[in-house]
């Protein structure tokens, strides 16, 4: 990561020199006498670090995923160049940084406690690469990873799911290093301490409430709460609120917090995820502010070719095109609030966009009815997840509540509104809602979490997503008949051409097409790569999709580097 340097001074002469300077000797000479007052501690000094030539700093929207060095004189980070994720390592005392080969599409980086290889996932796997020889190594499975942490006594941390607890795996056996407590819902992020084989990790209620714990001796203690992930460094607790991160020390004899907290830094983002963008160490402290990039609903033919954009552009998340393609449902984060809405995005240019909800919970995860005079969709601004149906082009309509539970609409075909919900025992089951009858029934339940149901335009295929694979990948099945793989390369959102004889789906940030043979499906070929592609949809009255892509922008993303950070925290 070059350093952008201050103005009066040469840029890579008074950087490297900073460094160097900041980071030889990481503990304070003992005095001649014990009679002389000790030196006061190195003053906090402020780095801007930029991405390695040709290249951006992390992922799509997360500019910042980085790990530092147990030797604090290393990071290793996410980049991008030429549309590839990779780790990147750095030594700071370096003029620049090289890529880690076998880590593409990696996140999440870790070190080793003694420094000589690096844990990181990709492909929804936990890897580990040896920084002597490069050597990569398959740990196990991560559908959703959400962080992974190294013991002293040879334990991994991780949490390989979005739910559920932290695993630890010790000597080739995995066992739970957390569980859920009364009122949580996953635990993420955890981090060693320093201390032992102590560490910090983040739990979330059901209320969505982030809260720090300590898991000291085995035994787990609330430290506050975060908006984001907390972390242990220098003897302090690391936390956010809203954009500021804060520091509070810790006794880490007792694991007890003590003294005030102090604002160490301010504009600090967070994640989709939840993950804050800082990583600490005893002396050096990163951070990144959020770094959105805006999307616009962007047309394509189906050989990938731009062909125009629908309206103008905003933090979309995802589009559904009504039947005749004059709208599309999109769910986008209002600019003030910060709030996951679903608004009316008109075809033609001039008309204004047209608020479906305006909630402060969130509503998402719109599907159109087969006359296009309706959208059904998820929410939870009655406290639980609600599915709910509410005319589309009405500005006087109201929401009407359909039914409750943890569901979510994929698809409306007739008078049935096609969900997923999680199962007690067999994971994500797909299933219709009979919304004239209030009834339900099971379309799929095969033991493994299925979801995102489609059906063809005649109504005789549905193609979803399902981790039998043991990782997400395209099936699809004809009434009353045993379902076939679609991919097998991975594969998520699948979408129909608008004659059903070919499947469109994404993988990665490459969309993808296969034809329909008979009963079974030809191999996929990709037909648009669109790096920070968050969602398509096909076209209904013509070959074309609309796909949600970044804005092309010059601005790039930048790390703030603070070395000896606790100078900067008042005695």
């Amino acid at each position: 990561m070059d350093p952008v340097s201050k103005s009066h001074v040469p840029r890579s002469t008074w950087i490297i020199s900073a460094l160097i300077l900041a980071l030889t000797g990481l503990a304070i000479p003992a005095v001649r006498h014990l009679r002389e007052v000790p030196p006061p501690p190195p003053p906090a000094l402020t780095l801007t670090l930029g991405a390695p030539p040709g290249a951006e700093l992390g992922s799509g929207d997360e500019p910042l995923d980085a790990a530092i060095s147990p030797d604090q004189r290393q990071i290793v980070f996410v980049a991008t160049r030429g549309g590839t994720t990779m780790l990147w390592r750095r030594a700071l005392d370096s003029k620049g940084a090289e890529a880690l080969a076998g880590t593409e599409g990696a996140r999440l980086p870790a070190w080793s406690t003694t420094g000589d290889a690096l844990f990181f996932f990709a492909d929804t796997r936990l890897r580990r690469i040896a920084l002597t020889d490069g050597g990569i190594t398959d740990i196990g499975e991560a559908p959703a990873p959400s962080g992974v942490t190294s013991l002293p006594d040879g334990s991994l941390l991780f949490a390989p799911r979005a739910m559920g607890g932290i695993q630890r795996l010790h000597d080739g056996t995995i066992s739970d290093a957390t569980k859920l407590m009364p009122g949580d819902r996953a635990h993420v992020y955890p981090i060693s301490t320093g201390t032992g084989n102590n560490f910090v990790y983040t739990a979330i209620g059901e209320n969505g409430r982030r809260t720090v714990r300590l898991v000291r001796d085995g035994v787990d203690r609330d430290l506050g709460a975060t908006s984001g992930h907390g972390q242990i460094a220098g003897g302090h607790l690391l936390v956010l609120r809203d954009d500021a991160l804060v520091a509070q020390p810790i006794d880490e004899s007792t694991g007890a917090l003590i003294g005030r907290s102090t604002r160490v830094v301010t504009g600090v983002g967070v994640t989709s995820s939840g993950r804050g963008l800082f990583s600490a160490s005893p002396r050096l402290l990163l951070s990144a502010a959020s770094s959105p990039r805006a999307r616009e609903l962007t047309w394509f033919d189906l050989t990938g070719t731009r062909t125009g954009v629908m309206g103008e552009p905003g933090d979309f998340w995802q589009v559904r095109l009504s039947p005749d393609d004059q709208h599309a449902a999109v769910t986008m984060v209002a600019p003030l609030l910060r709030t996951l809405d679903i608004t009316i995005v008109p075809a033609a240019p001039g008309p204004p966009n047209q608020p479906l909800t305006l909630a402060l919970a969130a509503d998402s995860d719109p599907v159109w009815s087969p006359d296009g005079r309706r959208v059904a969709f998820r929410s939870l601004q009655t406290g639980r997840p609600t599915i709910f149906t509410k005319r589309a082009l009405d500005k006087d309509a109201t929401e009407q509540p359909l039914v409750d539970g943890d569901l979510t609409p994929t698809d409306w075909r007739d008078s049935s509104i096609t969900v997923y919900a999680t199962g007690a025992t067999s994971g994500h089951d797909i299933l219709a809602i009979d919304e004239a009858r209030q009834s339900r029934a099971t379309v799929t339940k095969s033991g493994f979490n299925d979801s995102d149901g489609r059906w063809s335009p005649d109504g005789s295929w549905l193609a979803y997503v399902s981790d039998e694979s043991g990782r997400p990948d395209i099936y699809a099945s004809r009434r009353e008949s045993n379902r076939v793989r679609v991919s097998f390369g991975g594969g998520t959102r699948p979408r129909w051409s608008r004659d059903g004889r070919a499947l469109f789906f994404l993988r990665g940030s490459t969309i993808m097409r296969t034809e329909r043979i008979d009963a079974g499906f030809a191999p996929a070929v990709g037909v648009l790569d669109a790096e920070g592609i968050r969602d398509f949809d096909l076209a209904h009255r013509r070959d074309g999709l609309l796909a949600l892509v970044p804005v092309p922008s010059a601005a790039s993303a930048t790390v703030s580097a603070i070395v000896d950070w606790r100078s900067a925290i008042p005695k």
